[in-house]
């Protein structure tokens, strides 16, 4: 499972050597005492604005007290709350259980204009940390404001996914936009996500616009990777674990590197360049992993070094029970997508980890992942220490990750903040 030098890009025409101007959107104005005159209002429930989260990002369906005006899915509304303060904008779907997703505290609507300089917007963010040739999200969703985008920026090539009704009516303008910013050599289209179902969208199309090769070839951070951005899972690249890869690095020098659901290896090419006496990575996806071997040649890994197997079924295998490692990564899936799956996702995460760190050399360190939203970090870690306690096994924490600015966590919305990692180093 996974994943400079400060050229900015061109984001607006004018005299050369002149600094574009700041898009008037980039950050949704504070909220103001009047709404739109005439536009659709949802009240929302007090039973559901709770301290400290006075105005949740999303408002499901058992959160909406009373309409007012006939709202259109996938344009705005105003969200007020049950006093009738105004709270800011949101989009509506009535096919959705995600009632509401706001975009702005002001007097917003999300028409084209908005949606042009929201995308510019999140752009220029990126320049702080990223050279415009380089991979990276350029836009996340809620987070940068525009509720169901992403956007991921593979070298020359735009991998969009669009799971909002409202993002996918402005589809064109969102792309023109992209091109002006970066001149991409092509430009995929991801609507193949389930999740557009439930905005009423349909599902299964990849539209591709431009030049795609397939494999796309990477650089990143030192190594080489090769993706699928038009059937690879997601936009084919998780770019989210770069800078936790980078606290992994200082540990792998002549280490014996275990690297679990290795997707395309991201982590295992990264433990060779950084001096990894041996690496294995384990995954059961025959497309992920053909990816990956055609990588290994170009960062020093022996291609017979992936292994297409399931990977709780790897680390239990009494033949391979004495083999320790010094480096072991486990960057599984999400294993709860839901609330209810959460008691079932703390099992699975426990027993994988527990025989991780069986597998774990003394000295050893274990990075250890999850991608469930729903699973807290206070959670995550009690888990963990669950984990190394039925190991009788003693761990420093020796580092914490998470996510890179490149997908921004919205500070009052935990949906946004999903990806944990935790580097522990085996000292008992």
């Amino acid at each position: 499972m996974a994943q400079d030098n400060r050229g900015r890009p061109p984001f607006r025409k004018g005299p050369p050597n002149r600094r574009p101007a700041a898009p008037r959107s980039g950050t949704p104005r504070s909220g103001a005492p009047h709404h739109h005159s005439g536009r659709p209002a949802i009240t929302i429930t007090g039973a559901n604005v709770k301290t400290p989260r006075l105005r949740p990002q999303w408002i499901f369906d058992n959160m909406v007290g009373s309409i007012s005006g006939n709202p259109v899915d996938g344009e705005a509304v105003t969200i007020l709350d049950p006093s009738g303060k105004f709270l800011g904008s949101a989009i509506y779907n009535s096919a959705s259980k995600i009632r509401a997703r706001f975009f702005s505290l002001g007097n917003e609507s999300f028409d084209h204009n908005y949606v042009i300089e929201s995308v510019r917007a999140a752009a220029a963010r990126r320049e702080t940390h990223f050279p415009p040739q380089d991979s990276f999200r350029v836009v996340f969703s809620d987070a940068d404001f525009l509720p169901g985008l992403i956007v991921d920026k593979l070298g020359p090539v735009l991998v969009l996914q669009v799971l909002t009704l409202a993002a996918d009516r402005h589809r064109d303008a969102i792309i023109e936009t992209l091109r002006e910013i970066y001149s991409p050599l092509g430009i995929v289209l991801r609507l193949d996500a389930a999740v557009r179902a439930k905005e009423g969208l349909s599902v299964g199309k990849v539209e591709v616009i431009g030049d795609v090769s397939k494999p796309l070839r990477l650089h990143l951070d030192g190594y080489t990777v090769f993706v699928d951005p038009l059937e690879g899972q997601k936009t084919g690249l998780f770019l989210d674990q770069r800078f936790n890869r980078r606290l992994m690095s200082p540990y792998c020098k002549n280490a014996r590197v275990l690297d679990l659901f290795c997707h395309v290896g991201g982590w295992a090419f990264a433990a060779a360049r950084a001096g990894a006496r041996s690496v294995v990575g384990v995954d059961s996806s025959a497309q992920a992993l053909a990816l990956a071997t055609m990588g290994a040649p170009e960062n020093g890994v022996p291609a017979e070094a992936f292994v297409k197997e399931d990977v709780f079924d790897f680390l239990t295998d009494e033949k391979r029970a004495s083999e320790q490692y010094d480096v072991i990564i486990c960057d599984p899936p999400a294993f709860a997508k839901s609330h209810s799956m959460v008691n079932d996702a703390v099992r699975g995460y426990l027993s994988l980890n527990y025989r991780a760190m069986k597998r774990l050399a003394p000295g050893g360190l274990l990075v250890s992942c999850s991608c469930s939203q729903q699973l807290s970090q206070a959670e995550f870690e009690t888990m963990l220490e669950t984990a190394g306690r039925n190991a009788r096994i003693y761990f420093h924490i020796v580092a914490r990750g998470g996510q890179p600015p490149d997908h921004p966590p919205l500070l009052g919305f935990p949906e946004s903040q999903y990806l944990k990692c935790v580097l522990l180093r085996r000292v008992g």
